[in-house]
C-alpha cells in the first residue's frame, strides 16, 4: 500500500512539473511569436505627450501595463466570439522625449491584438497538445510500477488468505 502511495505521489509531482513547464514554455513562445511579428506600435507618452513608434520586439520587452477594456460578443462564422476592445492600453517604454522609462498609451492596440491573436492561439494549441501527450506518457510510465505493485499486493493478500485458512483448519482440526 505504501509503494502505491509513493508511486502516485511521484507521478503527481511529475505531472505538476510538466504542467508548469508547458505553461512557462507557452508564455515564452507566445512572447517570441509576438516579438517576431511584423507590426509597429504607435505610442504616446503620458508624461510629455511625445508620439513615437516601437517595434514588436520593444513591445514585448515591457512587462508592466495598464488598460481598460470592454468585452463584446459578436457572431462570427456561426459562433459567438468574445473579443476585448481596448479603450485604453499603456505600457512602459523608453520615451525619446523624456529620456526615461514612462507609461505610453498604445494608440493601435486593437489592431495589434487582432493581428497577433491567431499566431498566439496556434502556439497555445501546440503547447496544449504537447502537454497532453507528455501527461499521457507520464501516466503510461507510472502505470508500469503501479501494475507490479498491485500484483505484489494481490499475491500477498492471497498468501495471507491461504495462511489464515491453514490456521483455521489446524485450530479446529478439519
Amino acid at each position: 500500500m505504501m509503494a502505491r502511495f509513493i508511486i502516485l505521489t511521484i507521478m503527481g509531482s511529475f505531472l505538476l512539473v510538466w504542467l508548469i513547464f508547458c505553461a512557462v514554455q507557452f508564455i515564452r513562445h507566445s512572447r517570441d511569436v509576438v516579438a517576431g511579428a511584423d507590426f509597429v506600435g504607435h505610442v504616446k507618452c503620458e508624461k510629455c505627450g511625445a508620439e513615437y513608434e516601437v517595434s514588436a520586439a520593444e513591445f514585448t520587452k515591457s512587462y508592466t501595463s495598464k488598460y481598460r477594456t470592454v468585452t463584446r460578443t459578436k457572431v462570427q462564422g456561426g459562433a459567438f466570439v468574445n473579443r476585448p476592445q481596448y479603450r485604453y492600453y499603456a505600457k512602459k517604454f523608453q520615451c525619446p522625449g523624456c529620456g526615461k522609462k514612462r507609461y505610453a498609451q498604445v494608440l493601435n492596440i486593437n489592431e495589434i491584438n487582432n493581428m497577433t491573436t491567431g499566431p498566439v492561439l496556434r502556439a497555445g494549441a501546440r503547447w496544449l497538445i504537447l502537454m497532453c501527450i507528455g501527461g499521457m506518457l507520464i501516466l503510461a510510465v507510472a502505470s508500469v510500477p503501479l501494475h507490479f505493485a498491485d500484483q505484489a499486493r494481490e499475491k500477498k493478500v492471497e498468501e495471507l488468505r491461504e495462511q489464515q485458512y491453514e490456521d483455521f483448519k489446524e485450530r479446529y482440526g478439519l
